[in-house]
Formats: structure tokens, sequence, C-alpha cells
């Protein structure tokens, strides 16, 4: 597989406190990457770190190289607001804007300049459709997107990130707060998207990172202990702490 992201001796410091250390790996473009591991171990800070959402946290230092498609993201010039557009993010807890269902999902494109009312129907229909809502609320466009159920909600944030037509797809245990019907659309959704897009979802569940991803990597104390492929990493792990994690004696 081609690596669309290329991580190289990856520190990051916030303050004093060291949370990500010599992290390399790559990560293949248009499959399912999955980062396990207990709370506080590393994992949404280094998703974090593939749009540069921890550069809103004071006192955040990063050494060491990220590469997307081959460039540097980690440098001066690079254009914060272009990359979060090729790369989305889709948080835990279902945060669409106070808006209607349309403007939810027009808003990326119009921001970058799209504002012509047929071509702006077109992609909020796309991108329903890749996001599995479609037919749910295509007679309820004018709707507040406030006024849908949870899973409907994550499902529109996924649509709102598809829009900008990204390169990667984060999701930070984006089912966590939903319920199993919700949750189950979402991973059928993800194996569906991996076909047009590079996604990396931390997940708290193992069942769902043995379920939908290609590969999965362990991370404990900020350090990244296995990364295999997940039938190879959960069947017959390498490192006596993965099999530990995914046995559940500790995390």
């Amino acid at each position: 597989m081609t690596a669309l992201i290329e991580i190289e001796n990856l520190d990051l410091y916030y303050g004093d406190f060291q949370a990500l250390k010599s992290i390399s790996m790559d990560v293949p473009e248009k499959a399912v990457t999955a980062f396990i591991g207990p709370s506080g171990c590393g994992k949404s800070t280094l998703l974090r770190s593939l749009n540069r959402m921890n550069d809103l946290i004071a006192g955040t230092r990063i050494e060491g190289s990220i590469k997307i498609a081959g460039e540097e993201i980690n440098t001066s010039g690079m254009d914060v607001e272009h990359l979060r557009k090729r790369v989305g993010m889709v948080f835990q807890q279902p945060n669409p804007f106070p808006k209607s269902i349309y403007e939810n999902v027009a808003y990326g494109p119009r921001l970058y300049g799209i504002n012509q009312r047929k071509k702006l129907d077109e992609l909020v229909e796309k991108s329903l459709r890749s996001a599995a809502l479609w037919d749910e609320v295509k007679d309820h466009l004018k709707r507040s997107a406030l006024g849908i159920s949870g899973g409907q909600q994550q499902r529109l944030c996924i649509a709102r990130a598809l829009a900008v037509n990204p390169d990667v797809l984060l999701m930070d245990e984006s089912t966590s707060a939903l319920d199993p019907i919700s949750t189950l659309k979402i991973e059928e959704l993800v194996q569906e998207l991996k076909n047009e897009y590079t996604i990396v979802m931390v997940t708290h569940n193992m069942h769902q990172a043995a379920r939908v991803s290609n590969q999965t990597v362990f991370f404990l104390n900020g350090e990244v202990v296995e990364y295999a492929d997940t039938e190879t990493l959960f069947s017959t792990p390498s490192d006596r702490r993965t099999e530990d994690y995914i046995s559940g004696r500790f995390g």
C-alpha cells in the first residue's frame, strides 16, 4: 500500500510533559488505520497532530516530521486552514452548527468560494449521499441540524467534512456517544468511505477496530508499542503488552 502520511521521529510536548515519544509510522492511503490504547496514551494527541489541532493548545511543542502526500506540515509557511480542508475531522460528540442541514454541509464549500446555488445543491446532495444520510433528510434540508438524532448529527458532521473534498478523514472516538444502531451505521459508512479516503480513527472499542480497520496501532505511554495489519495484531500480537491490553488484563 502507498503511504499517504509519513511520520518520522515525532516528539510532542505539552509544556514539560512529553505526550508523544519518537513516533515513526506510515499511514497507507485509502485504508482505515485504527489507534487503540488506554486513556492518556497519546492516540488522540497524534491524531490531532495530523491537522495541527494541537496548535490551539498553549505550550505545545513539536519536533520531528509529519508529511502528507510528501509535504511537511509542521512548517511556519504551512497554510493551516488549507491543511484542515485536506484533513477533515469528526469529533467524539456530534457538533453540527446551529444552522439548517443544508447550510451545515454548504458551509465549507462557501468558505472556499463556491456560491453558485446549483453547484452547492449538487455538493450538498453528493456529500449527504456519501454520508448515507440523504434519504433520511432530503425532504427536510431547511430543518435545523440540532433537531435530528445524535446518529444523524454525526453523519451530518461527516458529510460536512466530505463537502470540501478532503484527502484524509480523522475520526476521534466518533461513535462513543452513539447508540449501537447508529454506531453500526457509521461503521458501515467507514467501510464504504475507505475506497475514496484515507481514514484514521481513534477508538476505545477494540471490537470496532477489529471490525473496520485494515491496520491497527497500539499506543502506551506516548509510544507506539505495535503496528500491524489488524488481523495479525489481534490474533498473534508480537508484544506481550499488546496481548495483555487486547485480552483485557489492563486498560
